[in-house]
């Protein structure tokens, strides 16, 4: 594979959710890398995907044979499709609280310390990259390791609501002071989210 070196001392691969769930774009490319790596005979990343939303998957994931569910997080749909494609399942860590970017690269990130995973790289969709790692690096104080693309551009309108989302997700931040770098006051700020979220849905 030419471009393995994108993913060179990766020790995990940071699968965000958000998932065309018809195409797999992001799973699918993430796979290609891991089977790639062990072809190779190079260290396996993991594959930390993340995505809290419910979700149900339809039709039966273009022949992959998972058929129907109702109440699986977006992660548990990307590990089913990674372990069905060759993944042991004790390679892919779920991450099933994010329900945007910024969750995606804060509780994805903070997942992987928990396992002693430093060296992330990020794949997402091409029209997405560009707002995943600014959020990264927001709130861990560095660039992701690298980001690899899957390929799939989008439309001219994906890419300028990226640009939106990106200016309203900061903007939120900076409304509640979470300094960029400051990692722990974006993880609480998450937190704080989630909770004010329950007593709306009580």
């Amino acid at each position: 594979m030419r471009d393995l070196k994108l993913i060179e001392g990766a020790q995990a691969l940071l699968v965000l959710g958000g998932e065309d769930r018809t195409q797999w774009h992001r799973s699918r490319t993430a796979v290609r890398y891991y089977l790639a790596c062990r072809a190779a005979g190079v260290a396996l990343p993991r594959l930390l995907v993340t995505g809290g939303a419910l979700v149900r998957q339809p039709g039966t994931g273009q022949g992959v044979g998972m058929g129907m569910a109702a109440g699986l997080t977006e992660a548990a749909w990307m590990a089913r499709f990674m372990q069905v494609q060759g993944v042991p399942a004790a390679h892919v860590l779920q991450e099933a609280q994010a329900l945007d970017t910024l969750g995606n690269v804060a509780l994805g990130g903070a997942l992987a310390a928990r396992h002693g995973l430093q060296r992330l790289v990020v794949i997402s969709d091409d029209f997405h990259l560009w707002r995943s790692s600014q959020l990264f690096e927001r709130v861990w104080g560095h660039a992701p390791a690298g980001c690899v693309g899957t390929g799939h551009a989008g439309s001219w309108r994906l890419r300028w609501r990226e640009k939106l989302a990106f200016a309203l997700q900061v903007g939120a931040l900076r409304q509640a002071d979470v300094a960029p770098g400051d990692s722990a006051a974006h993880l609480e700020f998450l937190a704080a989210r989630v909770r004010k979220q329950r007593i709306q849905d009580v």
